[in-house]
């Protein structure tokens, strides 16, 4: 049976062509949630797009880059002009490796060059920020509205990714729980969801197939992290079955990390 909780709401997925934006984005249109996906290259999102939508029921596909404010502003208004408004937001679109290279992300801290920091912090945190900002009139306006960002478990491993990627995660459960007192009054819940080592393209595109390993063999659940296992977490905490669920961190990653 399909399941049609999300209907009538407008979905919008940073970083939603690829990985766990994209599986993310297909569970909200099954759902039947409108859906916008952003990112920045064109034929990835359009392709994206043609693969989650169905014949009756379009996928909005956005070229944004979500550290630049006048970009996020003008992709809202894109989706508002297509769908009337955005109550959902996931804010997934982040730089791991694959934006500047893997040698220069997994640099000693003392090594690392300061532009790449900065590039890291304002996609992964400022983003997020932005993003979060100019939905909320739409979320206020309706007294309703979901914001889930996307964070990740080495924030309690402390290590796999760089310094500047564990920092920028950190920082996210930071922004999920400053938003939630501040929307909290206004019907809107703000929830994060921390993954581990997902095998998205990124991962698979680089050589993490020993790492992979040792982190599925050290979970509770021994195997390795898909992006469709986070889609799940992502619709439950999107619906009104989540609606008093606020200000939470939750580990979707077989157990890597207890707490």
């Amino acid at each position: 049976m399909q399941c049609e909780r999300l209907e009538g709401h407008v979905a919008l997925i940073t970083g939603g062509g690829r990985g766990i934006g994209k599986a993310i984005a297909r569970r909200l249109y099954s759902e039947k949630a409108d859906i916008v996906i952003c990112g920045t290259t064109e034929d990835v999102l359009k392709k994206a797009a043609e693969e989650i939508a169905s014949e009756d029921r379009e996928v909005l596909p956005i070229v944004c880059d979500v550290s630049d404010s006048g970009q996020v502003k003008a992709m809202v208004e894109k989706a508002r002009q297509r769908f009337g408004k955005v109550d959902i937001l996931v804010n997934n679109a982040a730089i791991m490796l694959r934006h500047i290279g893997y040698e220069r992300a997994t640099k000693h801290f003392y090594e690392l060059d300061e532009a790449d920091w900065d590039r890291v912090m304002d996609v992964n945190v400022k983003g997020m920020w932005l993003c979060s900002s100019e939905v909320f009139s739409d979320m206020r306006a309706q007294n309703w509205g979901r914001i889930i960002n996307i964070s990740s478990d080495t924030v309690f491993i402390g290590r796999g990714n760089g310094i500047q990627y564990i920092t920028s995660k950190a920082a996210v459960v930071g922004i999920t729980r400053g938003l939630a007192f501040e929307a909290g009054p206004y019907g809107i819940t703000v929830n994060a969801i921390s993954p581990g080592l997902v095998q998205s393209e990124t991962v698979q595109e680089h050589d993490f197939k020993e790492m992979s390993e040792v982190l599925a063999n050290s979970s509770a659940i021994p195997r390795l992290e898909y992006p469709d296992d986070l889609a799940g977490a992502a619709a439950w905490l999107s619906s009104d079955d989540a609606a008093f669920v606020t200000g939470q961190n939750i580990s979707v990653s077989g157990g890597l990390s207890l707490h």
